[in-house]
Parts: C-alpha cells; structure tokens; sequence
C-alpha cells in the first residue's frame, strides 16, 4: 500500500510543472483568464508614413480603463518602438478578453524615450501625469473592437525636450472588397482582415473557437466568408461589407469542421461543405437557409475540402486538350465534385454532387501519399494537387479523368520534392507549382509536367529553386493579379508578402495567434 500511495506521489510531483505550464496565460492573449469575458479587443500601433526625428521609446505596458475607472492590462510585453523602424508599418500591441461595457481611455506606460541625431543621443523628459489616451468605445458580448494607435512621430517632442507621443486613435473602417485578405488565427479566436493594397490589418472579427478553414463566397450578390470553427463545432458567416458575423451555423452532422467549402449549384443556389475530422464525415449546408440538410462519410480523418468552380473556368484552359474540355463540360451539365483529402486514410474522397438533387450520388475513393493535408484545385489545367504532408511526391488528380470514370488512372505522381508539405498552389502565368513546406521553412518552385510522363521524366528533378520564409509556416495563396503570395507563419504570428518575380520578402503583417488559414476574394 505505502509503495503505491509512494508511487502516486511521484507521479503528482513530476506532472505537476506540466499541469503549471499548460495553464499559465499569455500576455497580452487573454486567453486563460479572461475566459468567461466574451468581448474582445485588439490593440495596434500604426507608425508614421514617413519620419524625420529619429526617436525611441520603451512601451511597457498598455492598460485599458472602463468608464468606472477600473484599469485592465492589455499588454506587459515590453517593445522598444523606434519611429524610423516602425515607418510604414504596424505592430500589434496585444489582444485581450474583457467584459462587456464602455472604456473612456488607453493608457500608455512608458519607461524611457530618447531622440537621436547625427551627433549625439538625448533622453526625453516624460510627463508627470502620464501618457493617456482618451476613447470612447462600447464592448458588446461576441465582438471584437479594433483599435489603431496612429504614432505622428515629428510632433511628439512640442516643447523640444519633453516626449509627449502625438497618438490618434482610430477605429476600423469599412473597406474594399476586392483588396481584403481574410486570416484565421486558431489560438486568438477570431479572424484578421488585411487591406493588401495598405499591406496592414484594418479589423478583426471575433468568431468561434480554435477558427481553423477559411472561404469565400465569390458571388456579386451574395459575397460572404465563411469560418469552420472546430472547437466550438460552428461555421461563422461573415458579411464583408461590415466584417462582421451574421450567423453561426452549428454543425449538428459532423464534430470538429477542419475545413470548409462552397459551390455554385445553379444561378440561385450555393452549397457549404464541411470536412469535418472528428467523424470522418462531410455536412452539405443550404448557403440560402443556413441549414445542414446532409451529411457523407468520408475517409479517416478529413482536413481539407474544395469544390468545383464555375465550369466557365474553362474557356481560360490553355493547356488541356478540346476532348479534356469537352468531357468537363458534359460532365458539369449534371453534376460537379468536391475533394476532401483525408489525413488518417491516405486518400482523396471524391463526392459526386447532382445540380439537380443537390444531392451526393457516388463517393470515390483515390489512394495518395502519407498524410495528405491540403489540396489545391487548378480546373483551368482540369488538376487538383494533393499535398502529402508525410511523402515526398505530390499527387495530382487528373479531372478529365475521373469525370470518364477512370478512377485508376486519374492519379500520378511528381517524385521527390520533399516531405512536411503544407500547401500547395499553381501559378497559371508562369507554369510553376508553388509547395509550401514547414521543415524548413520555404516555398519550393516546381516545373509543372504533362500528364503523360514516362518513367525518366518523373525521375527528373522538377524543383527549379526555393525561397525562404517565417517559422512554422501553415498556409499560403496567390493574389487575384498573380503577384505576390500571402504566407501565414504560426511560428511568428504574422502573414508575410512575398514578391513571386523577386522572391523577396516584402512586408510582415501581425496579426493574431497561430493563424492557420486565409482567403481572399477573386477579381
């Protein structure tokens, strides 16, 4: 008995440091402690455009004070802010959980500022009273408030020796469509929306928990993003126009939505579909009524799902032949697919969908490499890329294919590009495929081969360079002008923009924790 009580013990005081660790909260994240406030605010500091005086403060802390005076911490994450490096950019000062009500000012503490010219350097004297910024804001339950702190460097020293930061603050505005990037952050809980022309966030919309896939739909007249939610078992609908949530959909079909899809059925319906990992299964949900009406088994473990554009996709194919065209055609006029990749099984679900039943009608089920973790569908080429997170070819699905019933030979292989593959994406200007790899961090640039490869072309190396990139990186895409590339790194908390001609990193954008997906809406 004394030796397992002993035992016992033991084991207490080894997991104990774990236990510790797992439920420590992070500054400046809101996350463990202020779990049971359901509003949210997110807090950035915008440098000037441009800046003169060459001045540097230390930021300590930043409190946020209710209308009662009561004073809550945004952030202790110490930043020495210079205004030279800050120019043109932008820094996320932290997020936060608090409780519904109004807050009448932003405190800034600062612990020391210096102004440095071609000579010497200068300590600026701080005020007496303190650093406080007046704003009037009302947090409601289930919304996110953004703030940016707009820092006019070259007018913060008035009296030449006393730094008195001239701060404008600003809430979000509305914005373009067309120049949103839309960037799910799993650990935050909400969604970051980037005004890709301005190369900064401009909202944050709070959403479900652990908001992991992402979507939109493209329609003119019905532009919505679509959020699947896998711990909170939600999809989130997001009005663009206002980045706000409209609805949220609960997924009754299915647990755990990894991923989520939609699909033009005819002029006046659109279909959701969900991969939903914890039941291996898909949930179709009418876009119109919000309501999931059916659900399909899958493979084990689905991450990843993407549908069939509009067949007039078709009049850009370049590269496939007129009987390839043709097949599509005939084949859309009654049905369209959808793909899932299915992490657990090692394949690709293929689900039949008829435009007249709305309804699945055959699942086909195509073997890829380990681990496939993401898809990309390139319909202009009639392709669909299969990333394999744990193999080192990449799949392709050959459309034409699979629509004449060739199941067997609808899939090859490009050979050894390399394993911990985490996207993937086509570049139809150029004919490269892009992969995305986690270990190490890089995009690496591929030739795109025919179909029809004989047995030395696909031992030929296809991998025409790489290019660098942030830590962890989890997902990228194309801008609608084929320019750049968006990567969302989970390691440093940002998206970076990447010039494909270039390969040069341009820009780093902050935005939540650990974002996970993004999406943007086409041209």
């Amino acid at each position: 008995m004394e030796k397992g009580i002993t035992i016992l013990f033991r084991c207490i005081i080894f997991f104990l440091p774990f236990l510790a660790i797992g439920c420590a909260p992070v500054p400046g994240t809101g996350k463990a402690s202020d779990e049971q406030y359901k509003a949210q605010l997110t807090l950035f500091l915008n440098g000037p455009e441009r800046s003169v005086e060459n001045i540097t403060f230390d930021l300590t802390a930043v409190n946020i004070i209710a209308e009662d005076g009561t004073s809550r911490e945004i952030t202790a994450r110490p930043l020495k802010v210079n205004s030279l490096g800050i120019a043109g950019r932008q820094l996320l000062l932290g997020e936060r959980f608090l409780p519904e009500g109004r807050y009448r000012k932003i405190q800034l503490v600062i612990s020391k500022a210096l102004i440095q010219s071609k000579d010497k350097t200068s300590d600026l004297a701080l005020p007496p009273e303190g650093i406080e910024l007046p704003i009037d804001i009302t947090l409601q339950p289930r919304q996110n408030i953004t703030l940016f702190l707009h820092w006019d460097a070259d007018a913060s020293i008035p009296e030449g020796f006393m730094f008195r930061p001239a701060v404008v603050v600003k809430k979000q505005m509305p914005e373009l469509v067309t120049l949103l990037v839309y960037v799910t952050n799993e650990a935050s809980d909400n969604v970051s929306v980037i005004n890709r022309q301005l190369g900064k966030v401009v909202g944050t919309i709070l959403v479900g928990k652990r908001p992991r896939g992402i979507t939109v739909n493209p329609r003119r007249e019905r532009l919505k993003v679509y959020v699947a939610n896998s711990l909170s078992n939600t999809i989130s609908v997001i009005d663009p126009n206002t980045n706000t949530v409209e609805n949220e959909v609960e997924v009754r079909f299915g647990k755990g939505p990894e991923d989520v899809a939609v699909a033009r059925v005819s002029s006046q319906n659109d279909l959701i579909f969900t991969a939903n990992y914890g039941s291996d299964n898909v949930s179709m949900i009418d876009a119109s009524t919000l309501q999931e009406f059916d659900r399909v088994d899958v493979g084990s473990g689905p991450v990843a799902i993407a549908a069939d554009p509009p067949v007039e996709v078709l009049s850009d194919a370049r590269s496939l032949s007129q009987a390839d065209i043709n097949t599509l055609r005939t084949y859309r006029e009654k049905f369209f697919n959808v793909y899932v990749a299915n992490r657990n099984s090692k394949s690709v679900s293929v689900l039949r969908i008829s435009r007249v039943s709305m309804r699945c009608e055959e699942v086909t089920t195509l073997a890829v490499g380990w681990d496939p973790v993401a898809l990309h569908l390139d319909y202009a080429r009639g392709r669909v890329y299969v990333a394999n997170y744990s193999f080192n070819d990449l799949s392709v699905i050959n459309l034409a294919e699979l629509a004449r019933g060739n199941g067997s030979r609808a899939v090859f292989s490009i050979k050894d590009v390399g394993a911990s593959v985490t996207g993937v994406l086509s570049d139809p200007d150029l004919d490269r495929i892009y992969l995305l790899r986690d270990i190490p961090a890089e995009i690496v640039i591929l030739r795109i081969p025919p179909d029809n490869l004989t047995a030395s072309q696909s031992n030929l190396s296809h991998i025409m360079g790489v290019m660098p990139v942030d830590s962890l990186p989890r997902a990228f895409l194309m801008d609608p002008e084929a320019r750049k590339m968006y990567v969302a790194s989970r390691g440093k908390g940002a998206v970076a923009v990447i010039d494909k001609t270039t390969r040069r990193k341009e820009l780093v954008i902050p935005v939540g924790e650990k974002p996970y997906s993004l999406t943007m809406f086409p041209r």
